[in-house]
């Protein structure tokens, strides 16, 4: 890439994603890059309607010289993820005898302790339905779950057996590097996770939500809308399931479980849910400095 080449305006990025529905156009590939259907050394600018997304494998075939550009065009015409709906499956690579998920600063963990060397931990479970679940075989392929849904219950983004979907009819989806990132609107994100493999992942940012109730995670702590719970700081390892709320009829036992009678099943309000998350930082900080405890740097909520 020419040294004078201007990186492409975010605007535009983002303008190009929503209409190529987040992937590849010839192949749906959630790991893309952006590709100028005329050479930018023609038109010598960056414009939304000349800009299409391409995976490394098909870019390289453009740019050699090995991809049609009128196939590019008819694919920029019809994108793979907009014929489908979803993205197409992305496969991650994790295995080992361990494995860590951090979460707004809390991690989770589990190491093979079992006959048959399997890991399994759920480290956020709501009504018996994993949001964020590991499990391995006994060859130490390890497998993730990610089930991530909107305020209606419709699954927005899926990781069963590290293979990745999501649907598509959403605001923004970036997978930069090794971060995913998607937004419900501007400035909203719905959740950032960072693969960090052969067995990590890390989420610093999310909105979580299942059948009326709703998880915040920030870098520095998780907070639990419904009953007002914040979790800072802690080290699980070894539980079969990190945070239980709600239905619970595989009897996991659970590092976190709130009272089931102060889960309030409704979405707050976006202020409302915030004024909560304020109150409750407000309360950990005063019973800290009460008790002598150890200070915690808190994000703040914005």
């Amino acid at each position: 890439m020419p040294d004078d080449r201007p990186e492409v305006p975010l605007p535009i990025q983002r303008e190009v994603r929503q209409r190529c529905a987040f992937g590849c156009v010839l192949c749906g590939c959630p790991l893309y890059e952006y590709h100028h259907m005329e050479q930018f050394a023609d038109v010598r600018e960056h414009l939304a309607e000349n800009l299409t997304l391409l995976c490394d494998s098909h870019h390289k075939q453009a740019t050699n010289g090995l991809l049609p550009p009128d196939t590019i065009t008819s694919a920029n015409n019809s994108p793979f993820n907009v014929a489908h709906g979803v993205s197409s499956p992305f496969g991650l690579h994790f295995h080992g005898s361990e494995f860590q998920v951090v979460i707004g600063g809390n991690r989770f963990s589990c190491s093979s302790k079992t006959p048959d060397h399997s890991l399994i931990t759920m480290p956020i479970t709501i009504d018996d339905l994993d949001l964020l679940g590991v499990r391995s075989d006994a060859d130490g392929r390890v497998f993730l779950h990610v089930n991530i849904f909107d305020e209606y219950n419709l699954p927005l983004l899926i990781i069963n057996d590290n293979t990745l979907i999501y649907r598509t009819k959403i605001w923004d989806i970036a997978f930069v590097g090794k971060t995913l990132t998607i937004r419900e609107a501007s400035r909203k994100f719905l959740i950032e996770i960072t693969f960090q493999p052969p067995n990590q992942i890390l989420i610093d940012r999310a909105r979580l939500l299942l059948n009326g109730v709703e998880i915040v995670v920030r870098k520095s702590h998780i907070f639990i809308v419904n009953s007002e719970t914040l979790i800072v700081g802690n080290t699980v390892h070894n539980c079969s399931a990190g945070l239980q709320i709600g239905r619970n009829d595989r009897q996991l036992s659970a590092a976190f479980g709130p009272d089931p009678t102060s889960v309030i099943r409704y979405n707050l309000p976006r202020p409302d849910a915030r004024k909560r998350e304020v109150a409750a930082i407000a309360r950990a900080k005063e019973l800290s400095l009460k008790y002598g405890g150890e200070s915690h740097d808190f994000v703040n909520p914005t």
